[in-house]
């Protein structure tokens, strides 16, 4: 796979886009194509493995390699993460370029026009990663953009505007994908090489697609002509650039599901490194960046935090090329780095020093996620949100699947009545010593954790509000629509043991149905019209409007526990501009637990210990998470904070980094 570098926009770098082009089963027809449906901050969590695709048994030397027109036409050159012991590997009088490393770091494959006796023209060749043993792979005359699969196999190449693979050891013949009328372009294989994405070019723009390794099941990604670039990120989403149709403004590198869901922005100045990495000379994580926006011609750049601002670009970065050529097309094997360290009696002598791993390579962190739903996918976003911060392989998908793809953790999306129902899968995953985290429920098996707020405190939150001026008394309602939850049980007991003077008039969610019409509201302040307070678990805003209408005197307004959505706080702050004694109380379980449960996944699989006096819930292996609480006083800058359009997104709250890590664990 290559491992181009990005040029972020907001790095004072322009994106620049590789084009290295150049024999398949069958052609496919062009089909036509439907259109499917966030990074955050740096880790402040030292990740203890390094995001690499397949663990590879011995280390694997960052070497990068580029093309250059130093030498007056176009070679392909070598050097080492400090820019050290810089070699012209190709030294033809032809034109190579395009160069990409094979995931073992052994092999190289590029383009050439080189001489070759009766066939002229431009083909894919690979040679040894140390310039030895050039032989030519392809023989169609204009070929492009090769990219090998991630187990070496394979290598995907594009020619007169088609994607073909070949077997990279020239073992047989090429194939052609994919033909059509468009230009297709900058093949690249998948993490799990099953799936190849490219980029079409339909003269008015460029948009990202996505096919089978066989040619099938053809996808476009983008659908607003401005997807000028398309790379695999470890965990088999695409990273590409302006893809959202609608919002020109929302990324300019943008993450992606293959379908172009999800869509988060990437960052940039150096964010990037996130997603796509090398390692510099000291084994940390750098971003392979090429730009002619430093020099006045491009160059090749090492970015990283962790190095010098030596070139006053707000960051820091080494110039590996150096020169005042075209340097263009920087590559490193996709298993290089973690392994090896500067060697300094070499490096004071000019030399790129190689040493052995102390300690073997652990295996790379992979969290699962599972059991996700369309109403829950703010919790979705709250994931993603950590594994892009994070830098890790994450995937989607049932827990069987998951097992197969020998995830480190499982974080199981649920509500409390849903564990049961998927406890076999839980079971398989503990056998196989796979910790499951679930999110919004508990359930009593060793191994398994809960992420979850106390719905007893959330509920209690609830009541203190709506009985405080009280004096913790007076006639009340609830309607629990639904039961699974348990609610009513909370409620039950609560009043009980702390609000012995509140008697509770009616539960009756069939006479009183708020979820179908606010009349019922009408029917419920009528039989009791010395209601202090209602609670609901729906209809609420039925609910509001029920209660605003019914009575002239503000001081008999009963007190209500509001919904945690965005419209929902929108009817409840215009009713206070008209009735401005109208009291609310809402409780939000925050998406954000998902969030919460990929860093505490993610620690976990690290060898961080659990702080079992942190835990709690019913069976003592719960992580608890605070909720936001709404109130008159407060729901302006609730408000604020939510950053979504549709109704059934709540308040969200998020813990940050070091708070789970010092709060769960020693």
């Amino acid at each position: 796979m290559k491992k181009r570098g990005l040029l972020i926009v907001s790095f004072l770098v322009s994106l620049s886009i590789i084009i290295t082009s150049c024999s398949t089963v069958k052609a496919t027809e062009t089909p036509v194509l439907q259109k499917t449906e966030t990074a955050g901050i740096a880790t402040k969590i030292p990740a203890t493995s390094t995001p690499t695709l397949t663990p590879t048994p011995k280390p694997i030397p960052c070497e990068i390699t580029f093309d250059t027109d130093r030498d007056g036409n176009w070679e392909i050159y070598k050097t080492s993460p400090d820019g050290t012991g810089t070699v012209n590997l190709t030294n033809n009088p032809g034109d190579d370029h395009a160069p990409v490393f094979s995931p073992d770091g052994d092999q190289i494959a590029f383009v050439s026009n080189r001489e070759n006796g009766n066939e002229p023209g431009k083909f894919i060749y690979i040679m040894n990663s140390d310039g030895s043993n050039i032989r030519r792979l392809t023989h169609e005359e204009n070929c492009e953009d090769p990219d090998w699969s991630h187990d070496g196999k394979l290598i995907t190449y594009s020619n007169n505007g088609d994607i073909w693979i070949i077997p990279a050891d020239g073992s047989g013949n090429s194939v052609k994908l994919r033909e059509s009328p468009e230009e297709d372009m900058f093949p690249t294989w998948s993490p799990d090489s099953t799936k190849i994405a490219w980029i079409v070019d339909n003269k008015q723009g460029r948009n990202a697609y996505v096919m089978n390794a066989d040619g099938s099941n053809v996808t476009q990604v983008g659908f607003n002509n401005r997807s000028y670039f398309v790379k695999w990120i470890p965990d088999g989403r695409l990273l590409t650039g302006w893809i959202w149709e609608s919002k020109d403004e929302l990324c300019q590198n943008c993450i992606s599901n293959i379908d172009g869901t999800g869509i988060i922005s990437a960052g940039g100045k150096g964010e990037i490194v996130n997603y796509l990495a090398t390692w510099t000379m000291d084994g940390n994580r750098a971003e392979l960046v090429d730009t002619d926006l430093i020099t006045g011609n491009p160059d090749i750049l090492l970015v990283s935090k962790y190095l010098p601002d030596t070139l006053n670009i707000g960051i820091g970065a080494i110039n590996l090329s150096n020169s005042p050529a075209n340097d263009r097309n920087p590559d490193a094997p996709i298993n290089c780095g973690g392994g090896w360290t500067m060697d300094p009696e070499a490096a004071a002598n000019g030399q790129p020093g190689e040493t052995a791993a102390s300690t073997p390579e652990p295996a790379e962190i992979f969290i699962g996620y599972t059991g996700d739903n369309q109403a829950d996918w703010q919790r979705k976003n709250d994931f993603d949100k950590a594994c892009g911060e994070l830098g890790i392989k994450c995937a989607y998908g049932e827990i069987s699947d998951l097992l197969k793809q020998k995830v480190s953790a499982i974080v199981l999306n649920s509500s409390p009545d849903n564990p049961q129902n998927t406890s076999p899968a839980i079971n398989d995953a503990l056998k196989m010593g796979i910790p499951v985290l679930v999110l919004d429920a508990e359930i009593n098996l060793e191994g398994v954790y809960s992420v979850t707020v106390d719905h007893g405190d959330m509920i209690r939150a609830t009541l203190d509000h709506l009985f405080k001026d009280s004096d913790g008394a007076g006639e009340f309602a609830y309607f629990d629509f639904s039961p699974t939850q348990q609610d009513a049980e909370l409620i039950k007991g609560i009043l009980e043991k702390e609000y012995p003077k509140v008697k509770v008039v009616t539960t009756d969610t069939q006479k009183f149905n708020l979820k179908e019409d606010k009349r019922f509201v009408n029917e419920l302040l009528s039989a009791y019209p010395a209601l202090k307070a209602i609670w609901t678990n729906a209809g609420y805003d039925n609910a509001i409007f029920g209660i605003v209408e019914q009575y002239n005197d503000p001081t008999k307004y009963p007190k209500l526990k509001c919904g945690d959505y965005k419209d929902g706080f929108y009817i409840w702050k215009d009713r206070l501009v008209d009735y401005p004694k109208f009291d609310c109380v809402s409780v939000s379980n925050p998406p954000g637990i998902a969030y919460d449960a990929a860093y505490a996944a993610f620690l976990m699989a690290s060898g961080s210990e659990i702080n079992e006096s942190a835990l709690g819930g019913e069976f003592g292996n719960a992580f608890i998470v605070d909720f936001p609480v709404i109130t008159n006083e407060n729901l302006l800058t609730e408000l604020e904070k939510i950053q979504y359009e549709k109704s059934d997104h709540v308040v969200d709250q998020l813990m940050n980094p070091d708070e789970i890590k010092n709060n769960w664990f020693k």
